[in-house]
């Protein structure tokens, strides 16, 4: 009988130590981190100067101000709004998948293509009534409502937000 029991109980340990070797192939230095979210990133949009055509009309990036390293994976949502009224929202240019790590310290940047310039009544989000532009992670946690972000010149000027046509698109991110 104590034999049956030792073989039982080497057994059991010999299955225990089995599954816990089959576990997490990655150990906790390879393990993905949490996704970027907005108290953690500093955002900045920067309308470029000149005359978009096939080049972005600005750029937006966040900066990772946390202590830690986050995923961004996907596209940031950007709006350009006027209260309830008129509003454009940013879509990717191109259905690239984006899986980055922001580490701390480290900004992603988005080209922004849309076009800026028109007379106020050919806009679709009028730079006349002083449009709010927000911005949201990808993947935000569930009170995560993002943050609005100030739209400036290449010297640091607040300008006015302006969305004449009807697409605002995203291009390929790039960290810096």
């Amino acid at each position: 009988m104590a034999r049956r029991t030792l073989a039982v109980s080497a057994l059991g340990l010999a299955v225990l130590l089995g599954a816990a070797a089959c576990g997490n192939d990655q150990g906790p230095a390879d393990a993905r981190p949490a996704a970027c979210g907005t108290p953690q990133l500093s955002w900045k949009m920067v309308r470029l100067p000149g005359k978009p055509h096939k080049t972005p009309a600005a750029t937006l990036s966040a900066r990772n101000k946390g202590p830690k390293s986050c995923a961004f994976d996907g596209y940031p949502a950007l709006s350009v709004y006027v209260g309830k009224g008129p509003s454009a929202d940013a879509k990717p240019k191109k259905a690239t998948p984006v899986h980055l790590v922001l580490d701390s310290g480290r900004t992603i940047e988005f080209p922004v293509f849309y076009d800026p310039i028109g007379a106020p009544g050919d806009c679709d989000v009028s730079a006349e009534y002083n449009p709010r532009v927000d911005v949201r992670p990808p993947h935000p946690a569930a009170h995560d409502y993002g943050s609005p972000v100030r739209l400036t010149d290449a010297k640091g000027h607040q300008v006015r937000a302006q969305v004449c046509g009807p697409d605002m698109l995203l291009g390929a991110p790039r960290l810096r």
